[in-house]
């Protein structure tokens, strides 16, 4: 059977199942704030503790394969759903705004492929294989996810208001992707400051704004997708939620270990998370 047909054979079922896991996995990253196995299997590099058995440890410069995965799976479905799209007869025929989003995570895939070989300092930090998997998981899953739902089908809508959350959706992208980049550089080079990389407390940027720029970048960059996609993609909704949550346990876990590492760090003005809110 023609690859086409088969995907489009199951596309219900496996469209189920992605968004069942965006919803288990939200729940999962919420009870790891209250049962203590989850919680180290999500936590990495500072926040590690030392009692995790080794066997079970990779270097955290690992990240650069899942980013790896990520671009070049994303790019074979990219490449798949933009020639199913060019039939309008296809079940798999994707809008225009459902591609300039797979177009977009390329772009953020190969960026942050990128910094994870030019830029970031891992040193010695390590994380669970657990993390190693979830990570190569979501972005295969990403893809998968928003090209099945059935937004992802709808005609880009012109309406005045639907274009301007397309548009605002590439400029908080852009917007969002920059300031991830500069974030990195300020900790990459924090660390690289000292003989033997560590952190200290990073300055400039948004980083004078929150604790954890680098994952407010990162929420952002997926309500940008949601505004791309102009809210009609829902399983984007379910990605971005588990995006939020995850992004938002790690926030808070980041702020206390700075606050007990750097005592005098106490007296920043800086939000955990969202400038001004939280």
């Amino acid at each position: 059977m023609h690859l086409e047909a088969i995907v489009a054979h199951h596309a219900s079922t496996i469209n189920a199942l992605v968004r069942t896991v965006w919803v288990v996995l939200s729940l999962t990253a919420f009870l790891s704030t209250v049962f203590p196995p989850l919680r180290r299997l999500s936590l990495h590099g500072r926040l590690q503790s030392s009692s995790t058995p080794s066997v079970l440890m990779v270097r955290k410069s690992w990240f650069g394969y899942f980013y790896f995965v990520g671009w070049t799976w994303n790019g074979l479905v990219l490449a798949l759903v933009f020639l199913w799209s060019t039939s309008p007869s296809s079940p798999l025929a994707c809008s225009g705004a459902t591609l300039l989003c797979l177009v977009c995570l390329e772009c953020h895939l190969f960026r942050r492929m990128l910094e994870s070989v030019s830029i970031t300092q891992f040193g010695n930090s390590t994380m669970h294989a657990a993390a190693l998997i979830l990570g190569t998981g979501h972005y295969i899953l990403v893809s998968l996810s928003i090209v099945l739902d059935n937004g992802a089908k709808t005609p880009l809508s012109l309406a005045w208001f639907d274009i301007l959350l397309l548009l605002s959706g590439v400029g908080l992208f852009l917007v969002a992707s920059a300031h991830q980049m500069k974030c990195n550089a300020i900790l990459a080079s924090l660390k690289a400051a000292s003989p033997n990389p560590s952190y200290g407390v990073p300055k400039g940027d948004w980083f004078d704004l929150t604790w954890s720029p680098l994952y407010l970048c990162e929420v952002l960059l997926y309500v940008a997708f949601v505004l791309m996609t102009q809210g009609r993609n829902e399983n984007v909704w379910w990605i971005a939620l588990w995006v939020s949550t995850n992004q938002a346990i790690s926030a808070h876990r980041g702020k206390g270990w700075y606050l007990d590492t750097f005592p005098a760090a106490r007296t920043a003005q800086r939000a955990t998370l969202i400038p001004y809110v939280w």
